[in-house]
């Protein structure tokens, strides 16, 4: 039976694990973006459990025995012998837990992990997500060093795609281009022979305008609604930034954790069971697409006029 001190510390642990538990069900989602809010949300609760001083430390050699502490169990001898054969410590469940500074204890293990598993959470290869969601695009959780770092890699990342669609494009315009090249003498003979410019073609001309600079622009913008889709912004966005369209749907769709995944998986097996390992692997694809994808269609059944 827990003690008074134990029932309190239970109340005290409550919102400390209610951060964990909106954070896990904010990122298990799969039909949203989440990997651009995942960053924030871990320097969060890294701000949060921030001890004054460290005075814990976790053996993470040993993920076993991490946060075991070992109990006597003299007065039972079959317990020692089962525990010299496993791992697994034992905890007499029977005495009252010193609860003195226990609280302060938890919190610090809790800040001891996240910056072990999550170091540097300001580095400009994670805040690049960030950085292509227009709802939370402006870093206000980082410092502005940080954030001209992200700048900086998004810029490279752009001048790198923009030279590798040049490439393409050249590659397909230069059949075109022969194609193209006599008739474009036959016209500048024209004009030699008339020696002057043809004016009745002046307004079919296109002025060579120097191409926009996307980041800047998009950086401009204003921060959307934390509540709408960053992949609809940029869908209706597309034409007025194709480069950076594409580096936001190639970093954004990426899931924060593998929750999908294990969906999947869990689907999978429960269509292939042990009754049905001669299921036709193409019936079995078709399926999972259908269990997947089902929520996008109203019926896979043709309506009927009755």
């Amino acid at each position: 039976m827990l003690s008074p001190e134990e029932w309190d510390l239970l109340k005290d642990l409550k919102p400390i694990l209610r951060t964990f538990s909106e954070a896990t069900e904010l990122l298990k989602g799969s039909s949203y973006c989440t990997i651009s809010i995942m960053t924030p949300i871990l320097i969060g609760i890294k701000k949060k459990f921030t001890p004054n001083n460290i005075n814990y430390d976790i053996n993470f050699q040993n993920e076993e025995l991490a946060f075991d502490e070992a109990t006597d169990n003299n007065d039972d001898n079959e317990l020692e012998q089962l525990s010299q054969q496993t791992t697994t410590r034992k905890f007499n469940l029977k005495v009252p837990i010193n609860t003195r500074n226990l609280l302060a204890k938890i919190k610090s293990a809790f800040y001891i992990l996240m910056d072990y598993y999550w170091k540097d959470l300001t580095k400009p290869d994670t805040l690049l997500p960030n950085l292509l969601d227009p709802r939370i695009k402006d870093l206000s959780v980082i410092t502005p060093s940080d954030f001209n770092d992200t700048k900086d890699l998004l810029r490279e990342k752009y001048n790198n795609m923009e030279l590798e669609i040049g490439s393409i494009q050249h590659q397909q315009n230069f059949t075109f281009q022969l194609a193209t090249i006599q008739s474009s003498k036959s016209l500048a003979g024209l004009k030699k022979k008339r020696g002057k410019n043809l004016t009745i073609l002046t307004g079919l001309k296109k002025l060579l305008l120097r191409a926009h600079n996307e980041i800047v622009e998009y950086l401009q913008m204003e921060q959307i609604d934390f509540e709408s889709d960053p992949f609809i912004w940029w869908y209706e966005h597309q034409e007025k930034f194709p480069i950076l369209s594409y580096l936001a749907k190639k970093y954004l769709s990426v899931y924060a954790c593998s929750t999908a995944s294990e969906r999947l998986f869990s689907n999978a097996g429960n269509l292939l069971t042990a009754k049905r390992t001669r299921i036709n692997p193409k019936l079995f694809k078709r399926l999972i697409f259908l269990k997947r994808n089902a929520k996008h269609l109203d019926s896979i059944h043709k309506a009927y006029d009755s």
